[in-house]
């Protein structure tokens, strides 16, 4: 099979979500753990086409629900950030990093970050109420093909997956250090491509499964203590 590529035009790029809590306090100082998004796309091409006949995906607007994060100690205790309701963040232009939340967590060390995403119900109250698009979704991603604004498209799923990134160094928070910078980094490159780079087709049934997982593996976390926005294990490089 040849190996085809596809432009990826990204309008919106994804950035994602979170406020805390099982009450953890919010803080500007030390003993925090500050959370950041940015999306790993540095431009609006995000893949290039080496063939006229390729097609083009161009994203109108991404949202996710995000249910709950957690960072868990290397003695295994837990901090539970649990949202009292999920939480929905439209996604914004470009790969900028946005601050979410910082707050202050008990000095330790902290080896792994879980998010959950999963589908709003309607228990959820206001959110689910005030958000008619993502009833009984966790994703719904809006855009066109082939640089046709009238060719749409719309992929909705109510993926639920618990993701777990582990922290290698593990994150080390005491009352001496600022307060340390976790990025969520979502890579949206290969949410439309298979393996081999051919096309998923978002409007085809049979393309669900394979784009969910890509949505599923597009998640990075890392620590940047420099606040650049980059992984430290990178800048070290």
């Amino acid at each position: 099979m040849s190996f085809k590529k596809y432009w990826i035009h990204c309008l919106l790029a994804p950035v994602l979500f979170a406020a805390c809590s099982s009450n953890p306090s919010s803080s500007n100082g030390n003993n925090a753990i500050k959370i950041s998004i940015r999306s790993a796309s540095t431009s609006s091409t995000v893949q290039k086409a080496t063939q006229p006949s390729d097609t083009t995906v161009t994203l109108t607007s991404v949202r996710l629900v995000i249910d709950e994060i957690e960072f868990e100690s290397d003695i295994g205790d837990t901090l539970d950030f649990d949202l009292e309701e999920p939480f929905v963040r439209d996604l914004v232009v470009g790969p900028t990093v946005q601050e979410i939340k910082t707050v202050s967590v008990p000095p330790g060390t902290y080896k792994k970050l879980e998010i959950e995403i999963d589908d709003l119900h309607p228990r959820d109250g206001i959110v689910y109420t005030n958000n008619p698009d993502l009833q009984d979704l966790s994703i719904l991603v809006k855009g066109f093909l082939n640089d046709d604004p009238t060719n749409t498209f719309q992929f909705a799923s109510d993926l639920d997956e618990e993701q777990e990134q582990e922290f290698e160094p593990a994150i080390t928070i005491d009352e001496d250090t600022p307060a340390t910078n976790v990025v969520l980094s979502v890579n949206m490159n290969s949410w439309f491509v298979d393996r081999d780079g051919t096309f998923l087709d978002p409007r085809l049934i049979q393309n669900r499964s394979a784009i969910e997982g890509n949505i599923k593996n597009s998640i990075d976390v890392f620590e940047d203590k420099d606040d650049d926005g980059e992984d430290d294990d990178s800048d070290d490089d």
